[in-house]
């Protein structure tokens, strides 16, 4: 009944008599199912800051201090419950006048997804016993902070969100968390690139094998006889992805075309690009009297300036245009699919990201923690930062898509500000 078991952090303040109910103790009973009794567990005790906290146990569901929430008192009718997609429920009792016992309904949804009431009670045994969450050793920084997994179970996908964290002392901690039910990890172990979690409330293991850009973790969950394949993918890129369409959307792009006006030294011109996922792309940029127009092919690229002829890109201006590949938007065709990347991609904490094309430059993007947008990108060229800033975004065919960038290069008299005018996206047969 509870072998999915989900579980947030709860405070409890009741009330007996007009004064505070001593609830601490440990609990112990049975809810009474149509075909069997299940045994349970309850355990409240004060937590760091003097306030009432609880935890439910299910041995033979090896469910073991499973956090309560939403506990109340009103008068002698005791509730507290389990958040849980699966298993979940509300218990709610009658306090015995002795306040060493409680009974009363545990409600939760039956096969056919209809409530069912099942009776209950518990009796006090003796004093509480809620095992504090222990510490790890410390994880690799690539294997720190926020990711996110789809995880299906009898037909049905769960989002599934993982938590790691590093602390000063040498350790680490983290977390697993379900239909906004936070789940803390008993043990962390990382070997290298082989990653153990010990999910011990619930009976869980996860083990997985990360990545080398430290953007993936690719394994399995084992919950008793259950197993199956979980990938978690870094959360900030998740969010990224839906904010911009989608993934599954993304990857039906073929081609995008797109024009813009550009502001820059006092002069306007315009910009007009194409480019295609895999990295190939045309870009056309006329500015008063200068003129250019840039070919590349994914792998080799040309450069015509004005009436010149065409000259083959080499050195510094290549490994620049082979990032230019994947450069604003582009960005995302090198990011959310790496089965098709040739390059690396490398999180410097949670928002910030480094692409790093083969035989490119860096590209630093930086999401925003509101929009999950690109917020800028960077990169180095000629002894310069430059900086693009992406000031407004517009949404073509379901694709979200800057609509206007500023350009720095530190040099005021060539900052730019590009505007897109017109979009066109080959999201092949619709």
């Amino acid at each position: 009944m509870f072998a999915h078991a989900r579980g947030v952090f709860i405070t409890l303040l009741l009330l007996w008599n007009g004064s505070l109910f001593a609830a601490t103790g440990h609990w112990e009973g049975a809810i009474h199912a149509p075909q069997m009794d299940v045994a349970i567990a309850v355990d409240f005790t004060k937590d760091a800051d003097g306030k009432l906290a609880g935890a439910f146990d299910n041995a033979g569901a090896g469910v073991r201090d499973f956090p309560l929430s939403n506990i109340v008192v009103e008068g002698t009718t005791m509730t507290f419950e389990i958040k849980a997609a699966t298993g979940g429920g509300t218990f709610r009792a009658t306090l015995g006048a002795d306040g060493k016992s409680m009974r009363g309904t545990f409600t939760t949804l039956g096969h056919d997804a209809q409530p069912l009431e099942l009776p209950f009670e518990l009796t006090r045994t003796g004093e509480a016993s809620i095992e504090a969450t222990p510490k790890s050793a410390a994880i690799t920084k690539v294997l720190e902070g926020s990711w996110t997994g789809t995880l299906e179970v009898e037909g049905t996908q769960r989002q599934i969100a993982l938590r790691l964290s590093n602390h000063a002392d040498g350790t680490a901690t983290g977390s697993i968390s379900s239909a906004g039910t936070e789940i803390p990890i008993a043990r962390i172990v990382q070997a290298g690139s082989d990653v153990t979690l010990d999910v011990k409330t619930v009976g869980g293991s996860y083990t997985g094998t990360l990545d080398a850009g430290g953007t993936e973790l690719a394994g399995t969950w084992t919950q008793g006889p259950f197993s199956a394949p979980l990938t978690f993918r870094r959360a900030s890129i998740e969010r990224w992805a839906q904010a911009v369409g989608g993934r599954e959307k993304i990857a039906a792009i073929r081609s995008t075309y797109r024009e813009a006006s550009i502001a820059v030294g006092g002069f306007d011109g315009t910009i007009k690009v194409w480019r295609t996922p895999d990295g190939k792309y045309r870009k056309e940029e006329n500015v008063a009297a200068f003129s250019a127009v840039e070919v590349f092919d994914g792998v080799n690229g040309t450069l015509q300036q004005g009436d010149a002829p065409p000259r083959t890109l080499a050195g510094a201006e290549l490994a620049r245009a082979r990032s230019t590949a994947f450069a604003n938007s582009g960005a995302m065709f090198f990011v959310f699919f790496p089965e098709r990347r040739r390059g690396t991609v490398t999180m410097d904490g949670d928002a910030t990201l480094v692409l790093k094309p083969e035989g490119g430059i860096d590209w630093r993007v930086t999401l925003d923690e509101q929009t999950s947008l690109p917020k800028t990108m960077t990169h180095e060229q000629n002894g310069r930062t430059i900086t693009v800033t992406f000031a407004a975004y517009e949404t073509v065919d379901g694709v979200t898509l800057e609509k206007e960038i500023h350009r720095s290069t530190g040099d005021s008299r060539f900052d730019a500000v590009i505007r897109f005018t017109k979009t066109v996206i080959d999201l092949g047969a619709r």
